[in-house]
């Protein structure tokens, strides 16, 4: 009994801080739902919710597509074949040169067409990213069109995204990814 007495073997200790962020991100098993976690993978600046949010090849046949606002596909040659794996570069690169500075998306005159097996979601959006690079802009503007489809899992995923310069002063998202994208 004395042993354990004078050992704190079984008293309280302190609190440990979390070696991770913590992130948000539910299962998207809605097409809203995909649009709330990339808002937070945006917002948290979080790439691993970022991916989870377009297609998985292993769950359905569709594949990742990405269109760009005319002018951002005839000054930026790498948006001719654009890939997931050119999305992951884009955001790690962006990231790097933004640690913990401001992000944030919003998306405004929002728009639905839901069938059984697929969504189109209209948005005009403002991002916002304060990053280090200096000769590119930090807000951006346009409005994007989403496919978003469900696969095998029952689970919604975004397979085609169309980035739309509606004015033509805004800077989009296409230049920021092109920008971002070595």
């Amino acid at each position: 009994m004395l042993l354990f007495c004078g050992c704190s073997l079984f008293g309280l200790r302190d609190v440990e801080t979390p070696t991770e962020s913590r992130s948000h991100f539910d299962p998207p098993v809605t097409p809203y739902i995909v649009i709330s976690n990339l808002i937070y993978a945006i917002n948290e600046k979080d790439v691993n919710n970022y991916l989870k949010c377009f297609v998985d090849t292993a769950y359905t046949t569709k594949r990742f597509v990405y269109i760009a606002d005319i002018t951002s596909q005839i000054q930026y040659p790498i948006f001719s074949n654009w890939t997931l794996s050119n999305e992951k570069t884009y955001f790690n690169n962006l990231l790097s040169l933004t640690g913990s500075n401001f992000s944030y998306l919003y998306l405004s005159n929002e728009n639905w067409n839901n069938y059984s097996d697929s969504a189109v979601y209209d948005a005009d959006y403002l991002l916002r990213f304060d990053h280090q690079k200096t000769n590119v802009a930090t807000a951006l503007n346009g409005k994007l069109r989403f496919i978003i489809v469900i696969d095998s899992k029952n689970l919604w995923s975004i397979s085609r995204w169309t980035d739309i310069k509606l004015v033509d002063t805004d800077t989009t998202w296409s230049v920021l990814k092109a920008n971002f994208s070595n």
